[in-house]
């Protein structure tokens, strides 16, 4: 016998989170198929920016540019497990499951529910019943925010049901309206509190930031000291200017 999918299963991925922007997840390789010709570019600039001369400096030159290319990829990955964390939590608080609800509903009956969103999504189905529409299930109701939207700014249109005068219906969408209204605000703070990294992965990126500035900076000064040396400059006026370049 198959197991039902739960709501969370069912419903992932369904609501209209403001994430779209997330297509995909950082590749293994740092450059793939579809980004040699970018590379082959951003490698050709900057050997025009270096100038090197010879096999030595030209290979640091390559090192240059797949350290800088290392750093905008570490850039992307950071902005796509944060906005991947985010959509997950954005999408376990739309979609609240069956203990969320039986919860909120028992705080809600003892008068102490806070506004959280499994409480206001609570208040939407029900909002949507009381103007005459379809009563959907709090853990999906995430999914039908367009649809409710598009309900409400139609029903100023229709003739009031037998049990309902034109101001209970022109009150009834004014609550549906309402709980819309502040659902996509309580989504909006959800997002903009999970779009921050966490202190783990922050930590990673700097870390790893660190290492690759080194290693910029090692083969840029390698780098400056063969070119001094060719044009006949001493080295250690090139160290010296490295050093004075450095923040203190």
């Amino acid at each position: 016998m198959t197991d039902t999918p739960t709501t969370k299963q069912t419903t992932a991925g369904k609501l209209p989170v403001r994430l779209n922007g997330l297509k995909h997840g950082v590749s293994a390789r740092l450059l793939t198929e579809s980004e040699q010709e970018v590379y082959q570019e951003h490698l050709a600039q900057l050997q025009a920016d270096l100038q090197p001369v010879g096999y030595l400096e030209g290979k640091l030159v390559e090192g240059i540019a797949y350290t800088l290319w290392r750093r905008e990829k570490l850039y992307h990955w950071q902005e796509v497990t944060t906005q991947s964390q985010a959509r997950q939590a954005l999408e376990a608080a739309a979609y609240p499951d069956s203990a969320e609800i039986m919860m909120t509903e028992l705080l809600m009956a003892q008068g102490q529910a806070a506004l959280s969103l499994p409480a206001a999504l609570l208040r939407l189905a029900a909002a949507a019943e009381n103007a005459g529409l379809f009563k959907p299930d709090p853990a999906g109701v995430a999914d039908h925010l367009d649809t409710l939207r598009e309900a409400a700014d139609h029903l100023h249109y229709l003739t009031p049901p037998n049990d309902k005068t034109a101001a209970d219906l022109r009150w009834a969408r004014g609550d549906l309206v309402r709980w819309l209204d502040r659902i996509d605000g309580l989504l909006a703070e959800q997002q903009a509190v999970k779009s921050i990294p966490n202190e783990h992965t922050l930590g990673l990126v700097m870390r790893y930031e660190g290492s690759l500035d080194r290693a910029l900076m090692r083969n840029l000064t390698q780098l400056r000291v063969l070119q001094a040396q060719r044009l006949g400059r001493k080295a250690a006026d090139i160290t010296e200017e490295e050093d004075e370049g450095e923040p203190a």
